[in-house]
């Protein structure tokens, strides 16, 4: 950059012989060096981190558990109305344990008809499970949750849904658990005494319904 500078001072005209004044210029550049420019290195880098995960080829889902139900001891219902029993007992969730396929899965449910050691059934019974609490094995599972339905069961060997996880769903280990209250045994006033057992076969399907 070149700036302008005033040198001397103004000439006093007295009659002739008078001495003008100059502006005279100089170049700024030339008594300072020129700016250094400086350049800047990079700041910021881009890296990867990696993680495998083997599952076996051997690796199955698997239906870890299922309830066993009691009603324990109740009146012959003969009476003017039909009964509704709740469970005295219900021993276990329904657990699914998947170690990582994505398949999905889903479990159904039959039963057979309450029957005693004689041969007699318990007529027109229905065995009610309602909608159980679903809940993972470990905390924080963060693959999508399996649904779970209420179902009921006549004894004629058709098989309801119970469990059922969508595709790459329903990874590691989940439960449902059917509190006592959810569990009821319908029968309708007109039976024999006696005790009566009916056999429930879970199936566990490795696709979802």
């Amino acid at each position: 950059m070149k700036a302008a500078l005033l040198s001397g001072a103004a000439a006093l005209a007295l009659g002739v012989g008078a001495v003008p004044a100059f502006a005279a210029t100089t170049d700024a550049s030339s008594s300072s060096s020129s700016a250094s420019s400086s350049s800047v290195g990079p700041t910021s880098q881009t890296t990867k981190s990696s993680a495998e995960f083997d599952t076996s080829p051997n690796a199955a889902i698997a239906l870890d558990s299922a309830p066993n139900i009691g009603f324990g001891a109740n009146a012959t219902p003969n009476g003017k109305i039909n009964m509704v029993y709740s469970a005295a007992t219900a021993d276990n969730p329904v657990e699914v344990s998947n170690p990582g396929l994505g398949s999905g899965w889903n479990v159904q449910v039959k039963n057979t008809a309450f029957t005693d050691a004689t041969g007699d059934t318990l007529k027109g019974a229905v065995l009610s499970l309602g909608e159980p609490d679903v809940s993972a094995g470990n905390q924080g599972n963060p693959s999508t949750e399996p649904s779970a339905t209420a179902f009921k069961l006549d004894g004629t060997g058709t098989n309801a849904l119970v469990f059922d996880a969508a595709a790459k769903g329903g990874l590691g280990i989940w439960d449902a658990e059917y509190g006592l209250a959810e569990i009821t045994l319908a029968v309708p006033a007109g039976q024999m005494g006696g005790i009566y057992s009916s056999t429930m076969t879970w199936q566990l399907n490795d696709t979802p319904q």
